[in-house]
């Protein structure tokens, strides 16, 4: 494996500033944090020095008082420093929590305006992961980069005063060995930087895989492929195992490595004390002041050897989620309102491709629609149907060409305005896990349960309702699996029916339906295309045939237009599908995908 070094972390790292900042409105509780790790910090030069005074006094002065006041001394710093290390702990992590709200809502507040080419870049499982491991990750790197720089930073300051106050001699010869420790900091720093990164990667490729798994669980078991997913799982845990005992690895030959260092300076600090002491230079309180003190400037000094693997990890999360909130949103072009929509609709000239390699999904599409008038859309598999549909909601931007509702180029109305004046029934049938009437009213909060179950009524999801115990309020579980297909089609047409939209988009709306749902449903949705505009996208082409005009499209164009009948007798691409669908009366669905 090639080994990659990342950038060297500091904390004036643009992305790792941006995250302490978002600390600064919840600046009062990092201020009792950071004095309460100043009383933690300042309880260790107390311990030092009330060890060297109870040394003199108790063992050589022989002062009867110190069997009283020395223990409870001793208690009394114990119970401080506590109770400081509580409230440190305490404020932190509810810095910390705060700003992880805030953080994830930034989150999801870009996500949930990101256009369609933005999430095509991302997995399910890496969004979550960085939703989940990544944001936990830059936070918890970010309170115990607190701690450390204030907490370990004092006491090492405090510490170094009360040695160099007691012997700047012993002092000077102990600072000897500083630019050793600072080697092997600077090693394992970067070393821990190229496996936090890569670590974080392979997290999101394994969520990425339980995703994936989870939603195609019934295709691995027709097929068998259970152990073939297994093995595939297994080799990505093998991989963060590997990365992990790697990153364990260097963390771990850096800690011995230090303490070799700090105890060899110990070493030479003894022998050096010990013939001052021979020499009448030394009281043994002195020295057991100063070898206390130096004692515990180890923990602190190896804390600090921490702080790099801390700026590693914080710094790749900080990064992740940054590089995903500067991603580019929905472009809010234009400032009217469209409200009392007609329904009148032009592509005058549109081309679009899904990426520069990629052949046009629409090419030169031109096409007037009337108020009221139904459209269907026609072709092989890729032809641009569902491109149409997609344009006109603005899902999709054309890279040339335009597209009026009403006149008006669609880029000068608000989105939120365009929106609320389209209804859309697609394929893929988006149900939450709420009730059956949350799920109907969706996007429309303030929907009467009259309303609802008319809707419901409707979509003919009258019997459903009926035979569940709580009717309309029963929950449908994760993505509607306490559902039928069917049902769950149904519930998305009812929601579209409650909207009560002038246009209306179906994109292979009765796809998931049996025989007997489809003939109810296509009684309801016509009377719900009644007075509406209306494009529809449909497999079986015998559900189209009363539509005003058939859009035939093949390879991004139009090739084809007119009635069923119109187009049956010039026997061109959709007489061939129509005959290759209903040949020997049986219906091929994928003849006209």
């Amino acid at each position: 494996m090639a080994k990659k070094i990342l950038p060297k972390r500091s904390i004036r790292d643009p992305n790792i500033l941006r995250l302490l900042k978002m600390m600064l409105p919840y600046r009062k509780w990092i201020y009792a944090a950071a004095a309460a790790l100043a009383v933690t910090a300042g309880t260790s030069s107390i311990i030092a020095m009330l060890l060297g005074k109870l040394t003199d006094m108790g063992f050589y002065d022989h002062n009867p008082n110190v069997i009283y006041w020395a223990p409870a001394a001793l208690l009394g710093i114990a119970l401080l420093h506590g109770s400081s290390t509580f409230l440190s702990g305490y404020c932190l992590q509810a810095v910390s929590q705060s700003v992880m709200i805030d953080l994830r809502e930034m989150m999801i507040g870009n996500v949930l305006y990101w256009p369609e080419s933005v999430f095509q870049k991302y997995s399910t499982g890496k969004i979550i992961s960085k939703f989940l491991y990544e944001a936990s990750n830059a936070l918890s790197g970010a309170s115990g980069l607190l701690t450390l720089i204030i907490r370990d930073v004092l006491q090492i300051a405090a510490l170094m005063c009360l040695l160099i106050y007691q012997d700047w001699k012993l002092t000077a010869v102990t600072l000897v060995m500083a630019p050793l420790i600072a080697v092997i900091l600077r090693w394992v720093s970067r070393r821990m930087r190229q496996y936090t990164k890569m670590m974080q990667g392979t997290i999101g490729e394994m969520s990425a895989s339980l995703f994936q798994l989870f939603d195609a669980h019934k295709v691995v078991k027709i097929y068998g492929a259970q152990e073939f997913e297994k093995r595939k799982f297994s080799a990505v845990s093998e991989k963060f195992k590997r990365l992990n005992l790697m990153q364990q690895k260097v963390a771990g030959a850096g800690t011995p490595l230090i303490q070799l260092v700090t105890m060899g300076a110990v070493a030479v600090v003894l022998v050096v004390a010990l013939l001052q002491a021979q020499a009448g230079r030394l009281t043994m309180g002195q020295f057991t002041t100063y070898l206390a003190a130096l004692l515990l400037l180890m923990p602190a000094i190896r804390h600090l050897s921490g702080l790099n693997g801390s700026l590693a990890k914080m710094g790749a999360a900080a990064d992740s989620i940054f590089d995903m909130l500067s991603e580019p949103l929905e472009r809010e072009t234009g400032s009217r309102q469209l409200s009392s929509c007609r329904g009148d609709i032009e592509f005058r000239g549109v081309s679009l491709r899904y990426g520069p390699e990629a052949r046009g999904a629409l090419e030169d599409f031109s096409l007037k629609v009337k108020p009221g008038e139904k459209i269907a859309l026609v072709g092989p598999s890729g032809a641009g149907k569902s491109t149409v549909i997609n344009l006109i909601p603005r899902f999709w931007e054309p890279d040339s060409g335009s597209i009026l509702i009403d006149g008006v180029d669609v880029r000068d109305y608000t989105l939120r305005s365009l929106r609320s004046q389209i209804a859309l029934v697609s394929q893929e049938v988006v149900i939450f896990d709420d009730t059956i009437a949350a799920n109907i009213a969706y996007g429309r909060p303030d929907a009467s349960m009259d309303e609802i179950r008319r809707a419901a009524q409707a979509a003919f999801l009258t019997d459903l309702i009926e035979e569940l115990p709580e009717g309309l309020l029963t929950r449908v579980g994760e993505a509607g699996s306490k559902l039928s297909g069917g049902q769950r089609q149904r519930i998305s047409i009812a929601r579209a029916l409650l909207k009560n939209a002038p246009i209306l988009l179906l994109d292979e709306a009765t796809s998931a339906l049996d025989t007997d749902s489809e003939k109810y449903i296509e009684s309801s949705l016509e009377r719900l295309m009644g007075g509406r505009t209306v494009f529809v996208v449909a497999h079986r082409l015998s559900t189209i045939r009363d539509a005003d005009r058939i859009v035939v499209l093949d390879k991004g164009r139009i090739c084809e237009t007119g009635t069923h009948e119109q187009l049956l007798a010039l026997g061109g691409l959709y007489a061939h599908l129509y005959n290759i669908q209903f040949k020997d009366g049986i219906g091929v669905a994928a003849a006209a995908g």
